[in-house]
């Protein structure tokens, strides 16, 4: 099959999850994109800004009438470009690119996303494909000796599953359910530069570096410089940052078990639009929050598996668990800046169309 008609069987096939099923608008890839209309464009780079949570670049085209448009294509951040292969030196103004994604769900605007990049020396870059699936260079854990909690440390990345439009799988009361009728995609938090809360920000495809000194496990965060410390067997709790909650840690029979309480009431606390329980929409937390995530290595060291289970009375009707599988990254693997540029962020979200039903 050819690359450019794989791509396209590819983004419908993404189209097919896609499909809106509120009246009100959302916050994910398919209030911004329609994965059925995937377009082309070939011309000359007039613009380029590497940013996070996204990049945009200017591309002039002329049409065959001889006149020039200049499209605008959005792409990831920093650090995943950077694991892409793409520096300030890969993409300049003045290089001729061939662009291929799916087009702006606001006609008005000549927007795509950049889901595949071809420069003019040959060099191709796939966008979409590469935060959905288990990273390529993932290994397994070769150390000698390494035994409990030790096992756990190294560096990580999971990839984002289950990303649509749907109803959320949490089990939602009427608090639940009413926010997240009432969400606004152009009114929430991301495009403010706060951070994912938990347990968003861990289903992230960015890199998780758990270190252990004595008895303290830290856990770095590359989206957004999180770092959570937690002291292993004691009863006083740690808080590096209140937003985090305070967190208790204890490592009994092969199981790191973390539970944090103490969180802020937050307007995506439970849920973030992209992420697969929010599936479209954010979902609040009280401060009756809690969440206990319990991490275990498989036999070869190169899954981190954590079940969580996340509890909040004032939205959820029950306690809701899940997984996320964790893939481990060499040792060398560079972490990268992520310096969240407010106005890329508001550009972003105001780029969303409001879908009907």
């Amino acid at each position: 099959m050819h690359k450019s008609t794989s791509l396209i069987a590819a983004l419908l096939a993404l189209a097919s999850l896609l499909v809106a099923t509120k009246a009100t608008a959302h916050h994910s890839f398919a209030t911004h994109y329609d994965a059925s209309n995937v377009v082309e464009i070939s011309g000359k780079l007039s613009r380029v800004r590497m940013r996070s949570p996204h990049s945009f670049f200017e591309v002039e085209v002329v049409s065959d009438g001889g006149v020039t448009d200049t499209w605008e294509v959005e792409a990831h951040a920093v650090p995943i470009l950077r694991r892409l292969g793409i520096n300030r030196d890969t993409l300049k103004v003045g290089d001729e690119v061939t662009i291929r994604g799916p087009r702006s769900r606001r006609p008005e605007k000549l927007l795509l996303f950049g889901a595949e990049i071809n420069t003019a020396s040959g060099q191709q870059f796939e966008m979409l494909d590469s935060i959905r699936r288990a990273p390529e260079n993932r290994i397994t854990d070769t150390r000698e000796d390494v035994e409990g909690v030790e096992r756990m440390t190294g560096i990580w990345m999971t990839f984002i599953t289950g990303q649509k439009v749907a109803d959320s799988p949490m089990p939602l009361n009427a608090a639940g359910l009413d926010a997240r009728e009432n969400f606004n995609v152009k009114n929430n938090p991301s495009s403010e530069c706060v951070t994912p809360n938990l347990p968003s920000l861990l289903m992230i495809p960015y890199i998780y570096d758990i270190s252990h000194y004595r008895n303290t496990i830290s856990i770095f965060h590359e989206y957004g410089r999180v770092s959570r410390q937690v002291r292993l067997g004691s009863d006083e709790a740690d808080v590096t940052d209140p937003q985090y909650g305070r967190r208790t840690g204890r490592y009994e029979d092969g199981t790191l078990i973390i539970e944090s309480a103490g969180f802020p009431a937050l307007s995506a606390g439970l849920a973030s639009g992209w992420d697969p329980n929010g599936n479209g929409a954010d979902i609040p937390s009280s401060e009756q929050k809690k969440i206990v995530e319990r991490y275990t290595v498989n036999e070869d060291g190169s899954e981190l598996r954590l079940d969580y289970t996340v509890t909040d009375p004032v939205y959820l009707t029950e306690p809701f668990s899940a997984r996320i599988v964790f893939y481990r990254l060499p040792d060398e693997s560079p972490i990268h800046e992520f310096d969240c540029d407010a106005e890329i962020a508001s550009r972003s979200t105001q780029n969303a169309a409001v879908l009907e039903k």
